[in-house]
């Protein structure tokens, strides 16, 4: 696996150590079958051979402990350095995944990919791996000094174990299956906790306190159920194992006792043999313990590599041209662009062309098509080549970072994170030098953005202007608030083209009218491409053209007072919003 080759070394010695470990603790008996076999010789030197075996066995048990020790830590450390960059690679491909993706992918059940499924997977790589290089080492010496010392025994002894085989393969499904359910559940849980905690309001409002919980009960209560069909299917697996164990042992005691008796083994090679057998049955028994593990990891991989396999927008800037010259004006220009989504005709053979500078809206009723457009622009959705040129240049060969900085977006769900004023209107830049808000030329930009945008007056008001928190997803503010904030946000990053999605949906018309004022000649002077979008008409009859949509095609382009006069859908929806008054 690719993400495990930088921990191969790492992994390597701990392979090396957990060696070393139990070669240190596999000559233990054989020190102890020396001892005993001198102590039965009744020889004056046999107390000194024991006194020697002892302080022998003293010395490896505590060089054990160190090594053993020592290995632990480097598995156990790989594991966790794999978590991290898994943690951090499915962060980056959460990051890179367009709207669409979250609207088909709860917000907590990717929250459960990235905390419960990944610890799984760290489990996996840490124990788990470790206890099965710590098996195969303790079976292979094992059995070969088993073998030297009797195979008769030996081959009776492990007659039993084949059925631990047997058992496993029976018990590895249905533990993976649990423990997908199990953790399956997890997300939907997780989901329905963000759910209520973000809509709490909500819920007090229709009084849905009781409703919601008996819910969570129901989901909890089915989490309980698989959790304790995952926890009964792995807990089968230690006593079978236990008791396949055991009985390869009273075999041992059996056979070996006649051994003794007939002369043909010594005393001190029976307790070897029998030391050997118990030094094997702690990983028989753990054995049940690493399937579980196993399967519980390999479940919460699958699932992290759901996220990890798919493929966002921004992978093809690798497949994209080098960055070359910088994207020119702000012109716009579109040639029989066609969007399906869900199989459906979304845009229609649409053809635009707008030219640097100007402020052009987008108006249509809802599902004509203006949010695929605008989505398209931002390269949200993957167009052909040869469909979209900004700045003269194709976009399906711009690099999506590239393409972003260059195009500003105000949209009408406006997200604010748990920050300032100031620091959301600072997200608008890129670059981490530009997040410095605090320098004089910063707050500056960021005053003016805000001015523009029309928050000057609610800055006076509040506690602390600027530096005041806004609480998560900006909850201390109003909608319309939001709304001028994420404007202010994509002002200040000062890009040639700017599209406003209905961005000022939430505040009443007079403060619309005085917000687009004061935008007009700040547009003017950067000689900014606008792009509109706008359900109310009144807002959009200065543009300097408006592109009507209808059906996911271009029905009409035109002035405000040249489309009222051609008398088809944009002069009926004013018509509807009783505009004319």
């Amino acid at each position: 696996m690719a993400r495990m080759r930088p921990e191969l070394p790492r992994l390597a010695a701990g392979a090396l150590f957990l060696g070393i470990t139990n070669a240190l603790g596999m000559a233990i008996p054989w020190l102890l079958r020396g001892a005993i076999d001198a102590l039965t010789t009744h020889a004056a030197a046999a107390l000194a051979q024991v006194t020697r075996a002892a302080l022998f066995i003293l010395a490896l048990a505590a060089a054990q402990a160190v090594i053993r020790t020592a290995s632990r830590v480097v598995i156990f450390n790989a594991g966790r350095n794999i978590e991290y960059s898994l943690r951090r690679e499915l962060f980056n491909r959460l990051t890179l995944q367009p709207p669409s993706f979250y609207q088909t992918q709860t917000v907590g059940d990717v929250m459960s990919r990235l905390t419960n499924d990944l610890g799984a997977v760290r489990m996996l790589f840490g124990p788990g791996v470790l206890n099965i290089v710590n098996t195969a080492i303790v079976y292979g010496t094992g059995v070969c000094l088993l073998w030297s010392m009797s195979p008769r025994l030996t081959t009776v002894a492990l007659l039993p174990f084949p059925l631990i085989v047997l058992f496993g393969r029976l018990s590895t499904r249905r533990l993976y299956r649990t423990s997908r359910d199990v953790q399956d559940q997890l997300g939907t849980m997780s989901t329905t906790i963000v759910e209520d905690l973000a809509g709490i309001a909500t819920l007090h409002t229709y009084g849905l306190e009781s409703l919601r919980r008996e819910r969570f009960d129901a989901l909890n209560t089915e989490y309980f159920g698989r959790s304790l069909r995952l926890v009964r299917a792995r807990g089968l697996l230690m006593p079978v194992f236990a008791l396949i164990a055991g009985g390869g042992t009273l075999i041992v005691l059996w056979m070996g006792g006649r051994e003794v008796i007939a002369g043909r083994m010594s005393v001190g090679t029976l307790v070897a043999f029998n030391a050997y057998l118990v030094y094997l049955s702690w990983p028989t028994l753990a054995l049940g313990w690493v399937m579980a593990l196993w399967q519980r990891g390999i479940a919460g991989w699958v699932r992290v590599r759901e996220i990890l396999d798919r493929e966002a927008p921004a992978d093809r800037d690798d497949k994209r041209e080098a960055p070359g010259p910088a994207i020119g004006s702000g012109a716009l220009r579109i040639r029989n662009l066609s969007v399906e989504r869900g199989g459906r005709q979304v845009l229609d053979q649409v053809s635009l062309d707008i030219a640097p500078g100007q402020t052009v809206a987008i108006a249509g009723r809802t599902g004509s098509g203006k949010s695929t457009l605008l989505d398209a622009l931002l390269g949200f959705v993957a167009v052909p080549p040869g469909t979209i040129f900004i700045g003269g240049r194709d976009a399906a060969q711009i690099p999506l970072r590239r393409l972003r900085r260059f195009v500003g977006y105000a949209p009408q769900e406006a997200f604010l994170f748990s920050a300032t004023v100031a620091e959301n209107i600072a997200f608008g830049k890129h670059d981490a030098a530009d997040h410095d808000i605090h320098g004089v030329a910063a707050e500056k930009a960021i005053r003016a953005a805000a001015d523009t945008a029309g928050l000057a007056r609610d800055l006076a008001v509040l506690p602390d202007g600027l530096d005041t928190l806004v609480g998560e997803r900006g909850i201390t503010l109003s909608g319309g608030q939001r709304q001028r904030v994420a404007l202010a946000r994509a002002l200040y990053a000062d890009p040639q083209v700017l599209i406003l999605d209905d961005s000022l949906s939430a505040v009443d018309a007079e403060t619309e009218r005085d917000i687009l004022a004061r935008l007009a000649p700040v547009l003017r002077a950067r000689q900014r491409t606008t792009l509109m979008v706008s359900h109310r008409v009144a807002a959009v009859r200065n543009a300097d053209r408006i592109i009507v949509m209808d059906g996911g095609r271009v029905a009409e382009v035109g002035t405000h007072d040249q489309l009222l006069a051609a008398c088809g859908v944009y002069a009926s929806i004013y018509e509807e919003q009783g505009a004319a008054a």
